[in-house]
């Protein structure tokens, strides 16, 4: 099967990589400048940076099929502890930083249930999970700070020097 993808991928290279026509010799510069600019697989995969706008309005799709209400919101956690020297996140900004995070509230008395995405995801990755999930908890889900519809503070190696040495970290990860 992967043989099978592979050898296609390679044909449809081939494909975009043909000439269309055989150049004559006034027209090899004209042909030599626009292969520089033609479309090629590198630059579709490439990175492209999106708006804070952007990201909260694909989240408000993905979460325009969910049916149990919800209150989604910029929860402003301010710019670090005050006449703090180590700040947790810092930033050479002063700037207030925002998590977005989406609520649900679930029966009285249900326990509550925070949702934190991995890396390079946000809260928007849970929206199939809501609607259950929320029949027996109180759901918060949040973007992580510089993911999803969070702010994007400018980290700076600094904001983990002073408390690299402090702590012991034990992870685990499950793969099935």
């Amino acid at each position: 099967m992967i043989r099978r993808w592979s050898s296609s991928v390679a044909r449809m290279a081939e494909e975009i990589n043909k000439p269309q026509f055989e150049p004559s010799a006034t027209a090899t510069a004209t042909a030599s400048s626009a292969s520089q600019s033609r479309w090629n697989w590198p630059s579709l995969l490439r990175w492209i940076p999106t708006s804070t706008d952007h990201i909260i309005a694909a989240e408000k799709s993905l979460l325009s099929v969910v049916k149990t209400p919800y209150v989604q919101e910029l929860v402003n956690i301010g710019s670090g502890p005050p006449g703090s020297k180590i700040r947790w996140f810092r930033s050479t900004s002063d700037q207030p930083r925002f998590i977005n995070t989406v609520t649900f509230d679930g029966s009285d008395g249900s326990p509550t249930l925070v949702m934190v995405h991995g890396y390079a995801a946000s809260q928007g990755f849970f929206f199939r999970n809501f609607d259950a999930l929320a029949k027996h908890f109180r759901v918060i889900a949040l973007d992580q700070l510089g993911w999803g519809g969070s702010s994007r503070p400018d980290f700076t190696c600094k904001s983990t020097e002073g408390w690299l040495f402090g702590f012991f970290f034990l992870g685990y990860y499950l793969v099935i």
